[in-house]
């Protein structure tokens, strides 16, 4: 089970690779409330939103260091560190670290996330 929702985690991380909604379609529940780093808070709509005005160029995007917590047989914490790098529209490159902490729930045999927070990261 652990195993299966870090491979989610990956995918959704990768999905910025290619700016493929269609997987945070999936991934994330209908009633999901995520808190971005910045500190903004916004439901399923607002994330694909924002992914869909996406206009960074990404060379790697990975999540890491991931700790899955059960809760009973269909609640689940991860812990972890996604890391970003690429490029901006305007050609500046950047790398973007953050920790976050994602709450999935198991529904109808399917894992997803219902809750999400993320903190940048000092930069090294």
């Amino acid at each position: 089970m652990t195993t299966n929702i870090k491979e989610l985690e990956s995918r959704w991380e990768a999905s910025l690779l290619s700016h493929d909604t269609s997987a945070i379609e999936k991934i994330v529940a209908e009633d999901f409330i995520g808190t971005s780093s910045s500190g903004k808070t916004g439901d399923k709509t607002t994330l694909l939103a924002e992914a869909k005005r996406d206009t960074n160029t990404y060379t790697s995007a990975v999540s890491s260091d991931m700790t899955v917590r059960m809760f009973g047989p269909s609640v689940a914490v991860v812990t972890g560190i996604a890391k970003e790098t690429g490029k901006t529209k305007a050609g500046k490159t950047f790398t973007h670290s953050y920790r976050f902490t994602d709450t999935w729930v198991e529904r109808n045999g399917e894992w997803q996330c219902v809750a999400a927070h993320a903190m940048a990261l000092p930069k090294k």
